[in-house]
């Protein structure tokens, strides 16, 4: 019998959804587990980190982590990782591109903490936490500038069809095949490639079924995310928010591929798109902030006030 596959998986700053849908390959579970030896896993088994820190390097064949590295704790831990690690997996779009909390980076480190402790509505008198708790890095970096990765498996969360694809082929020493196609690749609906004449809020008029959301005026960001969720979101009438990143090479800037193509159907006065596209950055930046040229500035621009 072959000797199971030792594996690491380790959480940074994140909602633990990617492990959540990991869980959900539900049966395949059975044919899954006795092919691993699971060596740390913080959230699930009774891990602590000075077990992952006594295992001798690159002892470890594959290793997932999920989420950003916000904090200290995050960073040390994502080093580790890869230190133990023969293949690391950059699991999820936290952890591919920065996702959601990388949009945290639009702030400083001060009007975050102001609006989650001091000032939440929820709270009176709010304090910032400080005991037992690690140092907040100033901004969100990608995780790809702090250490290298083999495999990149982005999605908000990755499927769990994606997952057992990824984690069956590496048990089986096979690599990982991922068609590169973007989202309007699986899209059923038709394309007339017609201007747009309004832009239109998710909850406004009634969606024609058959024909491209983009193309009725509600921003859909298909055209510059990759594929990897065949199309789920928008062959069941919600336009894609661009949860998986850019297709392959994933360093491209999504949100500049988007707002380009957005831009081809909206022949529209920028007073116009002002007016009705709100939030710009959590349109075409939602999970790629941190990777794109803006994000980089802004890195750039708060790590010079550390200095």
């Amino acid at each position: 019998m072959t000797e199971p596959t030792s594996i690491a998986m380790a959480q940074g700053s994140s909602c633990w959804g990617c492990f959540q849908s990991l869980i959900d390959i539900h049966l395949n579970l059975a044919t899954v587990l006795p092919l691993i030896d699971i060596k740390y896993w913080q959230c699930v088994a009774d891990f602590k980190l000075k077990d992952l820190e006594g295992y001798p390097d690159k002892s470890i064949t594959v290793g997932l982590y999920e989420g950003m590295a916000r904090t200290e704790e995050d960073i040390h831990l994502l080093k580790l990782m890869r230190e133990k690690c023969k293949i690391l997996i950059s699991f999820g779009s936290c952890s591919c591109f920065g996702g959601i909390p990388g949009l945290a980076n639009f702030s400083t480190l001060e009007e975050c903490l102001e609006v989650k402790f001091r000032n939440n509505k929820t709270v009176k008198d709010g304090e910032v936490p400080t005991e037992n708790l690690p140092t907040i890095a100033p901004v969100v970096v990608p995780n790809s500038t702090i250490v290298d990765f083999e495999i990149f498996l982005p999605g908000c969360p990755p499927t769990s069809k994606l997952i057992l694809t990824a984690l069956t082929a590496l048990l089986e020493g096979k690599p990982i095949e991922l068609p590169p196609h973007t989202v309007c690749h699986y899209c059923d609906r038709e394309k007339k490639e017609t201007p747009i004449e309004k832009i239109l809020r998710p909850y406004e008029g009634i969606a024609d079924p058959d024909r491209c959301l983009l193309e009725q005026g509600y921003i859909c960001v298909g055209s510059a995310t990759w594929g990897l969720c065949e199309g789920q979101c928008v062959n069941h009438g919600a336009t894609c928010r661009g949860c998986f990143g850019p297709p392959p090479p994933i360093t491209n800037d999504q949100g500049a591929a988007a707002i380009s193509m957005f831009g081809s159907y909206a022949p529209l006065e920028s007073e116009v798109l002002a007016e009705t596209v709100l939030d710009p950055l959590g349109c075409f930046w939602r999970f790629t902030y941190p990777t794109s040229h803006l994000g980089a500035i802004r890195i750039k621009r708060e790590e010079a006030k550390t200095k």
